[in-house]
């Protein structure tokens, strides 16, 4: 269990020889594990991060000034699964990277602001 500083627990987990990580997190905790950033990522990365994920320019331009943690309800509510799971996957990617492979594998899940249920993930 982490709270604020998700890179440093991952890091630590990593030296202690377990077979499997589970990463379940919120919006914001994703992007920090994306980015590989401690603290709120700034929405220029994040909207880097999108467009790779294939959203297009002209959809993220409303956003350019926003807060990073108002793209989640733009694309939970717009249903856009498909780049929520890909978000899911680079932060699975990058979090083995860091690891250095040290483990099995990395899951990583996106939790709903409610951290009741899954919204994404990288299985």
């Amino acid at each position: 269990m982490s709270s604020e500083h998700i890179i440093e627990s991952i890091l630590a987990l990593s030296g202690q020889g377990i077979d499997k990580i589970h990463i379940a997190v919120d919006w914001e905790h994703l992007l920090m594990v994306t980015l590989w950033k401690s603290g709120p990522p700034p929405v220029f990365d994040v909207i880097c991060l999108l467009k790779k994920a294939g959203l297009g320019e002209a959809e993220l331009l409303p956003f350019k000034a926003a807060d990073s943690n108002d793209l989640f309800p733009w694309l939970f509510y717009g249903k856009k699964f498909d780049v929520l799971r890909k978000i899911c996957n680079a932060a699975k990617a990058k979090t083995e990277s860091k690891i250095n492979g040290k483990h099995g594998s990395v899951i990583c899940h996106l939790l709903a602001d409610d951290a009741a249920r899954i919204v994404a993930s990288s299985l």
